[in-house]
């Protein structure tokens, strides 16, 4: 199995078929057909379903698509890295969405006192970039709690309350707060990684809640609560995010969340020792 066998891979994926993907390429379809034959007798497993206008893939081409994809991003990430070997500094930096706005100042001032380091930013969910950090593919990167993290150091830039976000009419209530056994009565939106720290603490209190609908992406879940499907907990920085919703504080319990920034605890390039400092 080769890199290119890869590219090619890929590319009939994203481009849908297997004519498009040759046009991109910029060669002609029998010798992406063939490339493509010999990487399904090599696996000796089937990567398509055809037939189709639009390419299937089968379980195990959708297993090969990830690890395709996260490999050609290392091939390309050490490309990168051995060409700026003689060339100015990259610093690859993950940044979720609720954290770009409180990495920009840091950004900022540390790109005026370092001209010569240039950045190449990873943008994604935690557990994406949770993935990417402990892979080597960025340098340091910006997490939300909970996380487990492997062999990963870590510092606090933030730390906020989970609030309840709907629309106006959905909860009756005219305070600006909901208690639990309030919330438990309502269909809620999380995402993924807040679903057993919210568990628990509706357990604690010794209620049950009706988890409605989970996601990866906080905005996804904002967007849902606007379109009154439930209440969206997120953290209450993202009230910024949707004017229309209406944000609760939640009494009872102490939700909470950091926003981290974390890096691997093995030895420190250069260019992160020098963003670090700026955080002192």
């Amino acid at each position: 199995m080769e890199i290119k066998q890869l590219e090619y891979f890929r590319a009939i994926v994203d481009e849908g078929n297997v004519s498009a993907a040759a046009r991109a390429l910029h060669m002609t379809q029998p010798p992406l057909s063939y490339q493509m034959k010999m990487l399904e007798e090599e696996l000796q497993v089937q990567l398509f379903i055809r037939g189709t206008k639009k390419i299937t893939l089968t379980e195990a081409g959708k297993v090969l698509y990830a690890r395709a994809t996260s490999l050609l991003t290392m091939t390309d990430i050490t490309k990168r890295e051995v060409i700026k070997a003689s060339q100015s500094a990259t610093l690859h930096i993950g940044l979720t969405p609720s954290s770009v706005s409180i990495m920009s100042d840091y950004l900022v001032r540390f790109a005026s006192k370092h001209p010569d380091i240039h950045f190449d930013i990873h943008e994604g969910s935690t557990f994406a970039l949770k993935n990417e950090l402990e892979n080597g593919m960025v340098d340091i990167t910006t997490l939300r709690t909970p996380i487990v993290l492997n062999e990963c150091n870590t510092s606090v830039l933030l730390q906020e309350n989970l609030v309840a976000m709907a629309i106006p009419d959905f909860i009756e209530s005219q305070h600006a707060t909901l208690s639990l056994k309030e919330l438990s009565k309502k269909p809620l939106i999380l995402s993924h990684r807040y679903r057993k720290y919210i568990l628990s603490a509706f357990e604690d209190a010794h209620l049950t809640c009706d988890i409605y609908c989970e996601c990866e992406d906080a905005r996804t879940a904002i967007t849902l609560a606007e379109h009154g499907l439930g209440v969206a907990i997120l953290p209450s920085s993202m009230r910024e995010l949707n004017p229309r919703l209406y944000a609760y504080s939640i009494e009872d319990t102490d939700l909470s969340t950091e926003i981290l920034l974390a890096w691997r605890g093995e030895r420190i390039p250069v260019e992160v020792e020098k963003f670090l400092s700026e955080l002192e």
